[in-house]
């Protein structure tokens, strides 16, 4: 009989997160370069519309992949995490779409909280309701942290809707 899987601290959870958002803004940084050089080798006008799609799909390539191939990134594999279904079974493309969907909202909303502040006059006139925009970043921010520390798996609100959870691997013998 093997023990039941312990559920990720939210530390560990946010270390893995720092290792995959880093390898995430290299694979960012490679793809930007490689659709300026597509762009301006075709004569194309950039599109920033295009661009955020591209940034979008690249991220949900590598995570839904990971996901759908092992449970694990590599800031995962560091961490001894893995990301599970509640039913046992390995998770499919669709479930793991959402999931970064959801996953990518929540982390530039907490994100916004120390960077909308922190903006200059001259980028933010276009934002009349700057401090609004930052308390309601920030409620929601405090708000999914609760959500976490309370919840006794120790999930993320898209965990629940995902039915997934990121579980602590034993170590290797």
């Amino acid at each position: 009989m093997t023990a039941p899987a312990l559920p990720a601290s939210p530390w560990r959870r946010l270390a893995a997160a720092c290792y995959d958002g880093l390898l995430l803004v290299a694979l960012w940084m490679v793809v930007l370069l490689a659709s300026l050089f597509a762009h301006s080798l075709l004569g194309v006008a950039r599109n920033d519309h295009a661009n955020s799609l591209l940034l979008f799909l690249t991220g949900l390539s590598f995570f839904g992949w990971s996901w759908t191939h092992g449970g694990q990134t590599l800031g995962m594999r560091s961490w001894r995490l893995q990301l599970v279904r509640a039913d046992g079974a390995a998770v499919r493309w669709p479930v793991a779409a959402v999931r970064y969907t959801l996953m990518l909202a929540s982390w530039l909303i907490a994100l916004a909280v120390p960077i909308l502040p922190a903006l200059p006059v001259a980028v933010t006139a276009t934002m009349p309701y700057r401090v609004e925009a930052t308390g309601a970043c920030a409620a929601y921010t405090f708000i999914a942290v609760a959500f976490l520390l309370l919840d006794g798996r120790r999930r993320a609100f898209y965990d629940r809707l995902t039915s997934t959870e990121i579980v602590v691997l034993p170590r290797p013998a």
